[in-house]
C-alpha cells in the first residue's frame, strides 16, 4: 500500500490545521490530523446534489450555496446536471484555504471555478442579509463542527436563516450519519417539508447515512 501524500495543509488558528492528502487514488480531509472526509464515501453527496439540481434545470440562472464540503463533492456532483452558463454557486467553508484546494487538487471542470464565489464568514452573519436568494443550500453540520465551528447548523436560529434565504419552492439538503426526530421537528416549524432516507456511503457498502430533502412552498420557474 502506498503512503500518504500531503497535497496541501493550513493552519488556520493556533489550535487547527486542515490538511489534504492521498493515498491509492483516494483523498481525504483532515482536521487535527483526525480523517473527517474522503473521496471514496461519497455516494450520498453524489446522489443528494443530483436531487437538488433535478428541479431547477430549466432556470435560466440557477443559484445555490454549499457549506462545509471539505472534498468539493457537491459541486463536482450538481454541476453536470446544471448546463446554464449562469448557474452561479456561493461557497462557504470555514478553511479559508478551501477554494484554492478545490481550483488545484478537488475540482474537476475548472469552467466551473468561474461560477463560483467563495466565503470564509461566519455563516449566520453571511446569510444574514441574504433573502430570497437560493434555489438550494446544502449543508455538512457534521462536517462543519468537524472543521472547528462553533455554529450549530441544526439549530432553530440557523434553521430560520437558511429557510429566509431560500427562494420559495426552494430546496435545503443537508447529511447526517443518523435521523434526528428532534431536528425533523424543527425543520417542520421552520417551514420546510422534509423527506429522510438511509443511503449507503458507498454504492452497495453497509454503512448508511442520513440525507435530509427539504422543500420551502412551491418553486416558480424564473
Amino acid at each position: 500500500m502506498k503512503p500518504y501524500t500531503l497535497l496541501a495543509e493550513y493552519s488556520h488558528t493556533d489550535t487547527t490545521t486542515y490538511g489534504l492528502y492521498e493515498r491509492d487514488g483516494v483523498k481525504y480531509f483532515q482536521v487535527n490530523t483526525q480523517p473527517v472526509s474522503n473521496s471514496k464515501e461519497t455516494h450520498c453527496e453524489s446522489e443528494l446534489a443530483q436531487m437538488m439540481a433535478r428541479p431547477f434545470r430549466p432556470a435560466r440562472q440557477p443559484r445555490f450555496l454549499l457549506t462545509g464540503f471539505g472534498l468539493g463533492t457537491y459541486l463536482n456532483a450538481i454541476n453536470p446536471h446544471l448546463p446554464q452558463q449562469k448557474a452561479a454557486y456561493d461557497l462557504l467553508d470555514c478553511n479559508p484555504k478551501s477554494f484554492e484546494w478545490y481550483q488545484e487538487h478537488l475540482v474537476d471542470d475548472q469552467h466551473v471555478i468561474e461560477k463560483c464565489e467563495f466565503h470564509s464568514e461566519p455563516l449566520q452573519k453571511f446569510l444574514k442579509p441574504q433573502c430570497d436568494v437560493y434555489h438550494g443550500i446544502f449543508v455538512d453540520p457534521e462536517l462543519w463542527r468537524g472543521c472547528g465551528s462553533q455554529e450549530d447548523l441544526t439549530s432553530k436560529p440557523m434553521l430560520n436563516c437558511f429557510v429566509n434565504s431560500l427562494k420559495m419552492g426552494g430546496l435545503f439538503a443537508m447529511i447526517t450519519e443518523r435521523p434526528d426526530k428532534i431536528i425533523q421537528g424543527r425543520m417542520e416549524r421552520c417551514g420546510l417539508e422534509v423527506t429522510v432516507e438511509r443511503i449507503s456511503a458507498v454504492p452497495g457498502g453497509k454503512r448508511q447515512r442520513t440525507i435530509w430533502f427539504a422543500k420551502k412552498g412551491h418553486y416558480h420557474q424564473d
